[in-house]
């Protein structure tokens, strides 16, 4: 038996009649049914723009604030306590095996996602060393995706997470693109996929920078808001 990836609990593998008659591979669980309930789904109340969890579907005031080329961003979960603490235990201490416990539900999300080329936000090269992965690009175990954008040689700041909202808002453009990224992104649709939208402040920067590598449209996918 496997055992879960966060709780550690044993999982147990339940056959059915028809994938013994399809003959098809067993898909082995990664995840207890406990932990994958702890995260909470954003349904279709939320807003238009950021993809925020609310009561309505209008524009929310952190979106109305924001001027410029429009970005619209969807979001799968909540960013509340329960993903806090998976945020927390996979990139902030490095448990690289919590990547499987999202793999599916981001491959779910990006299938329903209209675009021509995925492009990962990327880490600095000190955050590379120090943890040894790009969480983002850690759930995609099959999507191809092109590494578009890279953070300037100089970019030296506080991990967003460090910042309030004010100091997110005024952070400086930390991406450039990289040596091939005009001939990937000319006149296509482009998916930017990040962990979570705070601010929006990070997607538009990276945003901006795809639309000067040619793309004629960019949307966002984050797994949390």
């Amino acid at each position: 038996m496997n055992a879960c990836v966060w709780c550690g609990r044993q999982l147990r593998q339940i056959v059915t009649l028809n994938q013994i008659w399809c003959w098809a591979p067993l898909t082995q669980s990664v995840a207890c049914d406990q932990c994958r309930q702890r995260f909470t789904a954003i349904t279709s109340q939320r807003c238009p723009q950021c993809g925020r969890q609310q009561t309505d579907e209008t524009v929310c005031v952190d979106c109305q604030r924001w001027t410029g080329r429009p970005l619209t961003n969807h979001a799968i979960y909540v960013y509340d306590e329960a993903m806090k603490a998976y945020m927390q235990q996979y990139k902030f201490q490095g448990d690289y095996a919590l990547r499987l416990l999202m793999q599916e539900p981001i491959r779910a999300a990006l299938f329903r996602e209209h675009y021509d080329v995925l492009v990962p936000i990327p880490v600095d090269q000190a955050t590379w060393q120090k943890r040894g992965f790009n969480q983002v690009t850690g759930w995609l175990r099959q999507a191809p995706f092109q590494q578009a954008l890279l953070v300037l040689a100089d970019h030296k700041s506080q991990p967003q997470s460090a910042k309030d909202r004010a100091a997110r808002l005024q952070t400086p453009q930390p991406f450039t693109l990289a040596p091939n990224a005009k001939e990937v992104l000319h006149n296509q649709r482009v998916l930017l996929l990040d962990d979570v939208y705070t601010t929006g402040r990070t997607l538009r920067h990276a945003a901006n920078q795809i639309y000067l590598g040619g793309a004629k449209a960019v949307t966002s996918l984050t797994l949390a808001r």
